[in-house]
């Protein structure tokens, strides 16, 4: 079995889920936190150059399914979560002392925002 995309998305939450738990320690939490970031911006843009959308999405007709819409609305979601997550990371690190409880209750929305959009794309998945 190859190492899919569903996997390399299952393996980075399970490593933004231990950096979820470990705050303290910065020198592991912010570089992950940062990295799982950069994975989520990369990974459509991998899923547009590797595989067939037009075929997928227009020919299927895929493009009327609830579940690509769902998906979609939850990538949008994680997207505007992780934007919120910089902004306080950012007040955090200049001091603001009421940043952090927001950064916590954004964290925590975000991993579930993140796990939802997994499932869903494993569901849309193709095999192979």
């Amino acid at each position: 079995m190859t190492f899919s995309p569903f996997l390399a998305a299952l393996a980075s939450y399970l490593v933004m889920l231990a950096a979820y738990f470990l705050p303290r320690r910065r020198a592991f939490h912010m570089p992950t936190m940062a990295a799982t970031i950069v994975f989520d911006i990369g990974m459509p843009f991998f899923l547009v150059t590797h595989r067939n959308w037009w075929h997928r999405l227009i020919e299927q007709n895929d493009i009327f399914s609830f579940l690509v819409w769902m998906h979609f609305g939850l990538l949008i979601t994680m997207y505007a979560l992780e934007a919120a997550q910089i902004a306080t990371a950012r007040q955090i690190l200049k001091g603001a002392p009421d940043a952090r409880a927001t950064h916590h209750s954004q964290g925590r929305a975000l991993l579930m925002a993140r796990g939802l959009v997994i499932v869903t794309g494993g569901f849309l998945a193709e095999p192979a």
